[in-house]
């Protein structure tokens, strides 16, 4: 990348209100690191306190989905990442603020959002779906009320050998958005057909 090809990536990013972006790989340092930097840049954002700790929580949880479910590049099978595997999988995460036309800064409170995308085995695609449908169809309540109802599930993982965490990943990120989740499947190249590119969008 030379010097105007920068200059035009910066311009980009301000444009669509980057505040935070990370792409590369996935390990439970980067993700400790890449949070302490988020955490230190939302500092100077003139949010509310809870709008913060909503960003902050669906950072984490997002990142976490990319690091324990997304399909190292070197791999095509259904099995999530190895834990004794010798390089994280890969993906990229990014946090913004929507900004008023111009791009000048709105008096009002802005909203927020974040977006994740990592690779997914094809197998993983209908059953992410029908999560993710399910979830955009409940209200705040309902998905509080499944929240709630997974934490006392005891045999979930028995159930559900693929999720871990007891699957409460999504439905801390949907409890936390101010709408439903936004979400898509796009082929990855040269796989042949094994994965899929899975996006993420929640806003805040």
């Amino acid at each position: 990348m030379n010097g105007p090809d920068f200059e035009r990536f910066q311009a980009n990013a301000q444009d669509c209100g980057v505040l935070f972006y990370y792409a590369g790989e996935f390990t439970p340092a980067v993700v400790a690191a890449a949070a302490d930097s988020l955490k230190q840049r939302l500092a100077t954002e003139d949010a509310s306190g809870p709008a913060k700790r909503k960003l902050f929580s669906t950072f984490v949880e997002m990142a976490h989905n990319i690091l324990h479910y997304a399909v190292p590049p070197e791999e095509g099978g259904v099995a999530p990442l190895a834990a004794d595997a010798a390089t994280g999988p890969k993906g990229a995460i990014g946090v913004g603020k929507d900004l008023p036309e111009g791009g000048q800064e709105a008096e009002a409170a802005p909203q927020y959002w974040i977006v994740c995308s990592n690779a997914v085995d094809v197998a993983h695609v209908p059953r992410l779906t029908d999560k993710l449908d399910a979830l955009r169809a409940m209200s705040l309540e309902e998905i509080k009320q499944s929240y709630r109802e997974q934490l006392r599930n005891p045999d979930h993982n028995a159930n559900d050998t693929l999720s871990k965490g007891a699957g409460l990943g999504l439905l801390t990120i949907a409890r936390d958005a101010s709408a439903p989740l936004e979400y898509s499947f796009a082929p990855s190249p040269d796989t042949e057909g094994r994965t899929a590119l899975f996006h993420v969008k929640a806003r805040i």
